[in-house]
């Protein structure tokens, strides 16, 4: 009796991934089940799926499993980290407070956080909600110091790491650019304008009043979460291996919530529950909350953004969406919202490896179907799209910065481009004989002649600003040459030394004690690190006497070569 118990247990694991919380007789049920196929098993990780429509909840299943080590399946109950679609969450709070008159979204962040330096002057809290503060990201001045996020942060040391930079990006307000640190700023002036933590503040202000019980920022890492799903990332050698952390800080993720509590959150932006409790605390005139979570940014040039309170406007097979992601520590999750439809569709996954992403965007093209223009998901790549004449995409063939140390090599394949970046090539469709989309990467990838004749590519999604001209060659550095940037360096922006040695002819570096990565010849007096580029600053003798690193989300990190 004993022996049948693991597979009584599988069975039943099995039956409670397949079992949905609601559905309708004429939802493609099938259709939906389809997508999560692979996901549909006792001996890996999954994903919980949710859709929306009108106010109900016509589909909700569970695939796969929320603990490996448990035997316990994935249902709809079950608590996700949602990552980065927690910042909604975070910049409703922030919305309120201004709503409540506590707040100003005008307000300098100086006010709030003294800490900062005298470059926070320009900064204001709407600057923070919309990603146009220039303030670096502190996840990725973190992982480059060597520290991992899986490590514990206080928040005193990320306001640490934070008010120790030199300098922000950008002129506030002047360029939109995703930064983690914006958001853990708001849940910094949400404690000290409110006087509770951010965690205690969404409580009281929005989880409660919505009904979403199984909802709450984490900023206790001791405290228990029913029906907690573990985080999981792939081994490598076929399996998994759990993603443990002790990270809790809150506001640019941290939230745990279920498909359940996610579709009361959803509905609130079609029949304003909180609008009473906004009207019963006298709150300030003007606009609505929903109206205020969902107006973009704009920057000091006049041009708007995608990006609103938390929530990014995009267009999907051309009809309105309002979304976000989230991907962290064994965790991948999406919200996407129809308005127009009155549909969303949730996905959140214990799988880093998960494509939340795409696939609600999968479960959009069954739900919706024939309402949606276009090409489904997935399908774009296979699509012909416009013909470009032959001679015009040769031009267009060349090596590109897509990001800082991040290059990509566009060819020529048959009647349209190919673009391979990280390994990995992805067929690019044109849209006009100057502009491309792929199924793989968001956004779209233009291509511009530039003074002098050379061909530029901007690449929207990406975050490239401006068209980079094609770089060249990868250089060929000779052991003198390697020898010259090999010694030590210091950081006191990150307060971390780093290493740079010649193994075997290949350069490495390494932060602190994070692990050694290779240091990439990428142009002339640059190389690559990971997702990351290295500048060699020279003194006029020729000796390296520093060097610059830029990543996406940070610029101009200076390392100074110590003895």
């Amino acid at each position: 009796m004993h022996a049948l118990r693991p597979l009584a247990r599988s069975v039943v694991a099995l039956l409670m991934c397949a079992s949905p919380l609601t559905a309708q007789a004429s939802f493609p049920v099938a259709g939906v089940d389809s997508l999560f196929a692979a996901y549909n098993r006792t001996d890996r990780p999954g994903c919980a799926v949710g859709v929306f429509r009108n106010g109900r909840v016509v589909h909700a299943r569970g695939y796969g499993m929320a603990d490996l080590n448990q035997g316990i399946a994935i249902s709809p109950k079950t608590a996700f980290y949602v990552a980065s679609t927690s910042k909604q969450f975070a910049a409703a709070s922030l919305t309120l407070l201004a709503m409540q008159g506590k707040v100003s979204l005008e307000d300098p962040v100086r006010k709030y956080v003294p800490e900062l330096p005298a470059w926070g002057d320009g900064i204001r809290l709407r600057h923070l909600m919309h990603h146009t503060s220039g303030i670096r990201d502190y996840l990725g001045l973190w992982a480059i110091s060597g520290r991992s996020s899986a490590d514990e942060i206080p928040e005193e040391a990320a306001l640490d790491l934070i008010a120790r930079q030199k300098g922000v990006d950008f002129e506030p307000g002047s360029r939109w650019s995703y930064s983690n640190s914006g958001y853990f700023l708001i849940s910094v002036v949400v404690k000290r304008a409110s006087g509770q933590s951010l965690s205690e503040y969404a409580r009281s202000n929005i989880f409660e009043p919505l009904g979403m019980r199984d909802t709450h920022f984490h900023d206790d890492k001791s405290r228990i979460i029913p029906r907690r799903a573990e985080g999981y990332e792939p081994d490598g050698k076929g399996g998994y291996r759990i993603f443990k952390t002790s990270y809790a800080l809150v506001g640019d993720g941290g939230l745990y919530t279920t498909i359940e509590d996610l579709a009361k959150w959803d509905e609130n932006f079609y029949g304003d529950k909180l609008a009473d409790k906004l009207a019963s605390q006298q709150a300030v005139g003007g606009p609505g909350f929903i109206d205020r979570l969902h107006s973009r940014a704009v920057l000091n040039s006049g041009d708007t953004t995608d990006y609103a309170a938390g929530l990014f406007h995009h267009e999907y097979r051309g009809m309105r969406t309002v979304d976000h992601g989230g991907a962290f520590i064994g965790f991948r999750a999406e919200l996407l919202r129809f308005p127009s439809e009155h549909t969303s569709i949730a996905v959140a996954c214990n799988d880093y490896s998960a494509a939340a992403e795409a696939m609600a965007k999968k479960v959009a093209d069954v739900v919706l179907g024939g309402r949606l223009g276009g090409v489904a998901s997935g399908a774009a790549a296979s699509a012909g799209g416009v013909a470009v004449a032959a001679a015009t995409l040769d031009r267009y063939a060349g090596r590109y910065e897509l990001l800082p140390g991040v290059a990509g090599s566009v060819a020529r394949r048959g009647d349209t481009l190919e673009l391979r970046v990280f390994g990995q090539a992805t067929r690019l469709t044109p849209v006009d004989d100057s502009t491309f989309t792929s199924a793989a990467l968001p956004g779209s990838f233009t291509f511009r002649t530039l003074a002098g004749g050379r061909i530029g590519l901007r690449a929207a999604g990406l975050g490239m600003d401006v068209a980079v001209p094609p770089l060249g060659p990868v250089p060929v550095l000779s052991a003198a040459e390697r020898q010259g940037v090999v010694g030590r360096y210091f950081s006191e922006e990150l307060q971390a030394s780093f290493v740079v040695k010649d193994e075997g002819g290949r350069l490495m570096v390494r932060g602190g004690y994070g692990a050694w990565m290779p240091l990439e010849p990428f142009q002339p007096g640059a190389f690559s690190a990971g997702a990351g580029k290295v500048t060699v600053e020279r003194d006029r003798s020729g000796r390296v006497t520093g060097l610059v690193l830029d990543a996406a989300r940070m610029k101009n990190i200076k390392l100074v070569r110590v003895a």
